[in-house]
């Protein structure tokens, strides 16, 4: 009779308390991810697990070498359930010999299928009992994860010239494929933080609307078109025309695929704002942060992305009455603009004229200051 390793959790709360086990993000340099996973392979002597996944979440298809890290590193990046599940799993096959195939990486309420995984217990030359885990897809299911990434080429080629936003969910929830109009209009800091990712364990990096719909198209299998606002993770909306084109290719293979473009058309107003020859700021009206200057305005005020991301504008150009005076004109939506002494970062003051417009689209309005000649 084989002997389960002490090490291993013994009971539901055992296993709950380990997979709850964190480490900070930034000291987490890899994690499983279940994006384009072969296998994995829990060593419960060592506490450690040891997994292969495919470059699913690249477009060179880049094979990575075997991971390993300690075992509440490396199941850092899933969901607590998630956790929870794999745990029972390489429990079950240490004491049976097998288990499974159970879901993980499913959505939030369950109404996403998740991938079912299957494990078997091994045990090597020293003694040391090992689970070894891998997807079953089932025969006739071919291998929907090699579609989805021979599908990323193909929208990357049509969208690279394009500001169109445009995101790939598979049937399982996770995140294929995001162009970089999507990564810009959603603020999402990095790519790889939502890439291969259930799109159901995201949201606070794409905001909820966005997550809401995808999983509504995938949940009753039916496409959606508009113009809706879309809540972001700051709290912004995000105003698009969009598309979310429910599909399937064959076998179990399939998704929705999100496409939308700014309600003004596929014009990037970053590039107006930046082009216009007066001098123009936006301010947080809550931080009173500079948030954005065009590139006249750095030149004219001498201004670094350094000064803007350390310091309030009432410490730097403005005095606090000069803009508290131009915020309440601006609450007052007078078209009148103001005289204010600026105080350039070069040294030099001088009164300039400054329309000031409130945004008030957002939970926090922000304040446009435009210089008038």
């Amino acid at each position: 009779m084989q002997l389960v390793p002490n090490s291993l959790p013994q009971t539901e709360a055992d296993e709950e308390e380990a997979a709850e086990v964190a480490v900070p993000q930034s000291k987490r340099p890899h994690g499983l991810t279940l994006a384009g996973l072969q296998f994995f392979i829990a060593d419960i002597n060592r506490k450690s697990l040891i997994w292969h996944e495919i470059g699913s979440q690249s477009f060179d298809s880049e094979v990575r070498d075997l991971q390993e890290a300690p075992l509440s590193e490396a199941l850092g990046l899933l969901t607590p359930e998630d956790k929870r599940t794999i745990l029972r799993l390489v429990q079950g096959a240490i004491r049976e010999g097998s288990a499974g195939p159970f879901d993980v990486g499913g959505g939030a309420d369950h109404r996403i299928p998740g991938i079912p995984l299957m494990a078997y217990r091994y045990q090597v030359a020293d003694g040391r009992v090992l689970a070894i885990c891998f997807p079953s897809i089932g025969e006739s299911d071919g291998n929907p994860g090699h579609i989805a990434l021979g599908l990323a080429p193909i929208l990357q080629h049509f969208v690279a010239s394009t500001n169109r936003i445009v995101c790939l969910v598979d049937n399982f929830g996770y995140v294929r494929y995001a162009s970089e109009g999507f990564i810009r209009a959603f603020g999402v800091g990095d790519a790889k933080l939502i890439l291969g990712r259930n799109i159901a364990h995201v949201q606070k990096r794409v905001g909820r609307t966005i997550v809401s719909l995808c999983l509504a198209s995938l949940t009753r299998r039916a496409s959606a078109t508009g113009r809706g606002k879309f809540l972001l993770p700051a709290g912004d909306t995000l105003e698009l025309s969009y598309n979310a084109m429910h599909f399937r290719i064959g076998g179990s293979f399939g998704g929705v695929l999100f496409s939308a473009g700014q309600v003004g058309g596929d014009m990037d107003f970053a590039k107006v704002f930046n082009v216009a020859s007066a001098p123009m700021l936006v301010i947080n009206t809550q931080t009173r942060m500079i948030i954005a200057a065009n590139q006249s305005a750095m030149k004219a005020y001498h201004l670094s992305q350094e000064v803007m991301d350390g310091k309030p504008i009432t410490e730097t150009l403005l005095h606090p009455k000069s803009y508290a005076t131009l915020l309440q004109t601006a609450q007052q939506n007078s078209d009148v603009p103001q005289s204010v002494v600026v105080n350039a970062l070069n040294g030099q003051s001088k009164k300039k004229r400054l329309k000031a417009v409130l945004l008030d689209d957002d939970k926090v309005p922000k304040l446009m200051l435009e210089a008038r000649s």
